[in-house]
């Protein structure tokens, strides 16, 4: 019986009250830098692979002549090269590959997005209730992906 006089008093702490937009305000910066860093990845690797597909539709094209010609070859190499210098479409892949890999971690990632939201703008016992949700979800994580405990091991043998 005497454990719950003790937890109406921390409910009703100075603390109680801050943490949760503390948590909710960690939580959001935490899902938004990892947004970031897997869009950077995903911009790379995008542009990489369009660049590849690109330059070898256009070496198709620079390889592949009708007529045999020698002013005919060279502006076509000139073409070829104008066109593998042109970086302004390196720049629409990599924005195409920021902006998928952005989203695609924050949808992921969206019900601690909520939580977070929610923390920050409520007050009381909501809000208190969404911070504990979330350093639930914090302990369960370094619990889970960061020590490992409570994975299945893997055989080296599957």
């Amino acid at each position: 019986m005497a454990v719950i006089p003790v937890i109406k008093k921390i409910m009703n702490s100075k603390a109680a009250s801050i943490a949760p937009k503390v948590l909710g305000a960690v939580t959001t910066a935490a899902v938004v830098y990892d947004s970031h860093v897997n869009a950077k990845e995903k911009a790379y690797v995008t542009d990489e692979l369009e660049s590849a597909d690109r330059f070898s539709k256009r070496y198709n094209q620079y390889m592949s002549a009708d007529v045999e010609s020698a002013s005919l070859n060279k502006m076509k190499k000139f073409w070829f090269e104008v066109q593998n210098d042109f970086q302004v479409l390196n720049i629409f892949s990599k924005i195409k590959g920021y902006v998928s890999g952005f989203f695609k971690t924050v949808l992921k990632c969206l019900p601690l997005l909520a939580l977070s939201a929610v923390s920050l703008a409520s007050k009381g016992n909501i809000g208190k209730i969404t911070g504990i949700l979330l350093a639930l979800n914090g302990i369960k994580t370094v619990l889970y992906d960061v020590m490992g405990i409570g994975v299945k091991k893997k055989s080296k043998y599957s």
